[in-house]
């Protein structure tokens, strides 16, 4: 997780893991396919991200892990006042 919270949109999630063969990484934020690398950027708003991890062994036998987490990202662009005199 990026340091936070508040967590500001396009913060970084990322998912490792520790293991050989290296392991390929797929998201899904909200069920819908994200990035296919092991880092995914938040999105705006709340959302739920899901990293799985997975190994495919030599006889072509997978292992898979995931893990879930839910996160509200804020915009990273502010609404400043502008004062007229």
């Amino acid at each position: 997780m990026p340091d936070g919270p508040p967590y500001t949109a396009d913060d970084e999630l990322t998912c490792s893991s520790d293991g050989y063969p290296a392991a390929t990484y797929t998201w899904t934020v909200d069920l819908v396919s994200g990035s296919s690398l092991s880092i995914q950027g938040l999105q705006e708003g709340d959302h739920d991200y899901v990293c799985t991890a997975t190994v495919t062994l030599q006889n072509g036998m997978t292992c898979d892990e995931m893990q879930t987490v839910s996160v509200t990202a804020y915009s990273k662009y502010q609404n400043v006042g502008v004062r007229y005199s």
